[in-house]
């Protein structure tokens, strides 16, 4: 019994030797993995990952998505086609620093520049389904539709019979000028072959019901089906030794949402609708209680079902849900190096002597948003892997983030200027 004791205090020795080995080296291992880990980046996603804000997508947007900023300070690189449009970017045009010209150029859209593989293949309005199916030349590469063949039956009867044949019907701008002649975004990243992903795509499935009101677009089905298909092919791939996902924020709590109670006192058309409208004259205009609990079920599913494919393939996760409340509930402070701040961010767009995080459509994260967003990814990475990627300054992020410098009231420029009330119309008409 003695000798054993004796032993295990060898063994004891020996052990610790062995964690003084480690913790020295521990600096240039971690460093050779997070090399080796970042070797080849590969994107997927949606708007959020496409950089759209403003109501566009643009070099100077897409050069501040999250995945840009996080693959830099990681000291690594993505590549993707730059758009310069479609669309406007409703901060240049409120400031009237874009005139009719480049109003008119923004709309058309196009590339500024292109690649003819891209790293980065986010795109804006993706979800699961689009990711698997939908490429920069067909809105759905699995469409078909049944076409006449003639041929000769015989020598003197010429006649046809039905086959099946693709069905490629032209996608969206956003999905031809991004994509363009790679395929859709799960081909090319099979092309790619990264060794870390940014694998989120699950936004759309679910903020839909925000942006009209209804909850008609949820379907558990499909986006279980789908968000399982692509990670499989993923996970099929090999190359893969890490990624990223992230949670869902509570739709129902964006800046394009408001509170509205209805003067006559009915329920259902009591409860949410888009910041444009002045009033509700239709139930189908705004999120009674009923449709947010139900919204509120589905993004529970939704969450769980991202949290666990980001445990299969052993993925980093951000649980921006959670991160998300938070900043609704508390803001989120602005520092400067030597100690000065602007004030608490809030989880709306930038007004006079308050900072925000989303551009002016009330959807998506402006550049200081972006720059938070980037964080909390950067966190979750460093935890999951043990890395010690520098975080961005989201000072300087807000610094720089004309928006948040020179903010636009839209909602008094939707109500007070007839321009505005004209948009606002207009709006209201086609939505």
């Amino acid at each position: 019994m003695l000798k054993m004791f004796r032993l295990g205090g060898n063994m004891n020795v020996k052990i610790a030797k062995g964690l003084v080995l480690s913790l020295v080296f521990a600096g240039s291992l971690s460093a050779q993995t997070q090399s080796q880990m970042f070797q080849r980046v590969g994107v997927v996603g949606d708007s959020l990952s496409q950089g759209f804000f403003g109501v566009t997508v643009e070099k100077k947007t897409q050069d501040w998505a999250y995945p840009v900023l996080v693959t830099k300070q990681a000291g690594a690189s993505v590549s993707y086609n730059v758009l310069k449009g479609p669309y406007v970017n409703l901060e240049d045009v409120l400031k009237w620093n874009c005139g009719v010209f480049c109003i008119a150029e923004s709309i058309i859209g196009g590339n500024a520049s292109t690649v003819s593989l891209p790293t980065h293949a986010g795109i804006t309005g993706a979800e699961y389904t689009s990711l698997l199916k939908t490429s920069g030349k067909c809105e759905d590469i699995t469409a078909t539709k049944q076409e006449k063949e003639w041929y000769w039956a015989k020598w003197y009867w010429y006649t046809y019979r039905w086959v099946t044949v693709a069905d490629c019907q032209e996608p969206d701008k956003f999905h031809r000028f991004g994509l363009r002649d790679a395929g859709t975004q799960t081909q090319v990243m099979e092309k790619v072959k990264p060794t870390f992903l940014f694998g989120s795509a699950g936004a759309n499935h679910v903020l839909c019901t925000a942006l009209h009101t209804s909850t008609d677009c949820l379907d558990e089905t499909r986006f279980k089906r789908d968000i399982r298909e692509f990670f499989r092919r993923m996970s099929a791939m090999g190359s893969l030794q890490g990624g990223v996902l992230f949670t869902v924020p509570n739709v129902t709590s964006i800046a394009f949402l408001e509170n509205y109670k209805d003067p006559n006192g009915r329920a259902n058309y009591t409860g949410l609708k888009a910041f444009f409208r002045n009033s509700v004259s239709d139930p189908n205009q705004v999120l009674d209680a009923n449709e947010i609990a139900s919204i509120s079920t589905f993004l529970n599913m939704l969450n769980n079902e991202i949290k666990a494919q980001a445990a299969t393939l052993r993925f980093a996760v951000a649980d921006l849900r959670v991160i998300f409340d938070d900043l609704k509930e508390n803001g989120r402070p602005i520092r400067s190096a030597d100690g000065w701040s602007p004030g608490n961010a809030r989880a709306n767009w930038p007004l006079p002597n308050q900072p925000g995080v989303f551009g002016l459509d009330g959807v998506h994260p402006n550049m200081y948003g972006h720059s938070l967003f980037a964080n909390e990814l950067i966190k979750a990475i460093n935890t999951r892997y043990g890395y010690s990627i520098p975080q961005v300054s989201e000072y300087t992020a807000w610094y720089y983030d004309s928006l948040n410098r020179n903010p636009v009231d839209l909602k008094k420029f939707l109500t007070e200027n007839i321009f505005g009330q004209a948009i606002s119309w207009v709006v209201s008409i086609f939505t």
